[in-house]
């Protein structure tokens, strides 16, 4: 117990650490209220990032709601994340590095009797963060552009879950999340005659958000066989497009050093508390699985392994994106592309009897091996041509043997590119690594436990 102790509170402070950080650096999120999503989990980056399946009741699943009522009874569950993405952006003019580092999650779930389970959390819902320039001559003078954004939404949620069906070969689960989405986004624009640096003209505009956020999750699984070996995995999750209650303010001033906010001395315009609405699409995730093990039955001393393969397709209507602020409503129709994304992956688990003593049984034919990838579209557009992402990843799953619990290490990384296969258009190469920690209480622990008296 000090053990999971200690590494509960390193990693919430490591969270905490990361989420006071900058949450992006990416020239892709200069449009809308940036890139959608958190940073990679650890436990799904290593298998192409699905995350509608709920195959593993070790593992807490806030993307689908429906995986509150699959853990396993007396096991609650909590996680923690960080993931760091390292990225090189480049075209035929030249190229430049980017950063980022932020936490993915931090959840818990916990089951309540043999048919319900509730989780909750807080994670990043979208990011922005980009910093970049151009210079413009006309005659004898020069004009540099600079263009800045920055900050981040979250989601703070609670879900509920309950298992219509849970028999011996068959379990059917439904689940909901709600939460709350609040945070800020800025985009700064500043231009600046290179004869009178460091003053100029800046154009600021900040959108704060607070809206209330739902989805919708379920799961069916079911034993092909009577002995337990195969079993199909099929799920599914809905997220409604949402109105986000939006202010934005707006400012253009002239400042006589631009990158001092506190010298925006002349307002040329002025807007504050411009109340409107964000239209945010909708999301649809289909995934399946099916695992399999051997019949050792004839063969008491091999190792008992299990295989699983899993696939999934997320969508999101991103041409319904719009920004309602009255004179300033935008609707993006030419920035953003409906998205399609394909994702592939497989775990294998060496021995997945947890009794097996052996000889030549050792702890590395515990750990859980992911591999996977995926493929598909992303919401932007550069020159017209959507941009589109390739990734493969891989991982590890560190099974705390000694405690006698579902407690675990997660480790995955993560490779890919970014970009419309044009020359001319920015494309980014990156690789990022994702860590986490799930923590559970020991099977002699006493945690959600119902006692009974004689």
């Amino acid at each position: 117990m000090l053990k999971q102790l200690f590494l509960l509170v390193f990693s919430t402070t490591l969270c905490y650490t990361s989420w006071t950080q900058t949450t992006s650096s990416s020239p892709y999120s200069t449009t809308g209220i940036g890139e959608e999503g958190a940073l990679p989990e650890a436990q799904f980056g290593g298998i192409g990032n699905i995350s509608s399946i709920v195959f593993d009741s070790t593992l807490i699943n806030t993307y689908n709601p429906a995986s509150y009522s699959l853990l396993s009874f007396g096991q609650p569950l909590f996680s923690v994340g960080v993931a760091s993405k390292f990225s090189n952006y480049s075209n035929d003019l030249g190229s430049f590095k980017g950063k980022t580092t932020g936490i993915s999650n931090i959840t818990m779930a916990i089951p309540i009797g043999k048919r319900f389970g509730i989780g909750l959390g807080l994670k990043p819902f979208t990011r922005k963060g980009y910093n970049l320039s151009q210079r413009s001559y006309a005659y004898d003078d020069s004009t540099t552009f600079n263009y800045q954004g920055f900050g981040s939404t979250n989601l703070l949620f609670v879900g509920l879950a309950y298992s219509i069906i849970k028999s011996e070969r068959s379990t059917l689960s439904v689940g909901a999340n709600l939460g709350y989405l609040f945070g800020s986004v800025t985009n700064q624009r500043s231009s600046v005659f290179d004869a009178s640096s460091p003053a100029g003209g800046v154009d600021l505009s900040t959108y704060r958000l607070k809206s209330l956020y739902y989805s919708f999750g379920v799961n069916y699984q079911r034993f092909l066989d009577f002995d337990k070996r195969q079993q199909l995995f099929i799920s599914a999750v809905y997220t409604p497009q949402i109105s986000i209650n939006s202010y934005l303010d707006y400012g253009l001033y002239y400042a006589k050093d631009v990158n001092n906010q506190l010298s925006y001395t002349d307002t040329v315009s002025y807007i504050d508390n411009n109340k409107g609405k964000i239209v945010f699409p909708s999301k649809q995730t289909i995934g399946a699985g099916y695992t399999f093990t051997p019949n050792t039955s004839k063969y008491p001393d091999k190792a008992k392994y299990q295989l699983g393969i899993f696939a999934e397709v997320t969508m999101m209507q991103w041409k319904t994106y719009e920004e309602q602020f009255g004179a300033h409503t935008n609707n993006n129709n030419d920035v953003f592309s409906n998205t399609f994304v394909s994702k592939l992956g497989m775990q294998f688990i060496p021995n997945i009897d947890p009794t097996k003593k052996s000889k030549g049984m050792k702890y590395f034919s515990k750990i859980k091996y992911r591999i996977g990838g995926q493929y598909g579209y992303l919401p932007n557009s550069i020159n017209g041509r959507q941009l589109k992402t390739t990734a493969v990843t891989a991982g590890l799953g560190f099974p705390f043997l000694s405690q006698k619990s579902n407690s675990s290490i997660n480790i995955s990384f993560q490779y890919g590119s970014n970009g419309t296969g044009n020359a001319a258009d920015l494309k980014e190469q990156f690789y990022s690594i994702n860590f986490g920690i799930i923590i559970a209480p020991s099977s002699y622990e006493r945690w959600f436990k119902k006692y009974k008296l004689d």
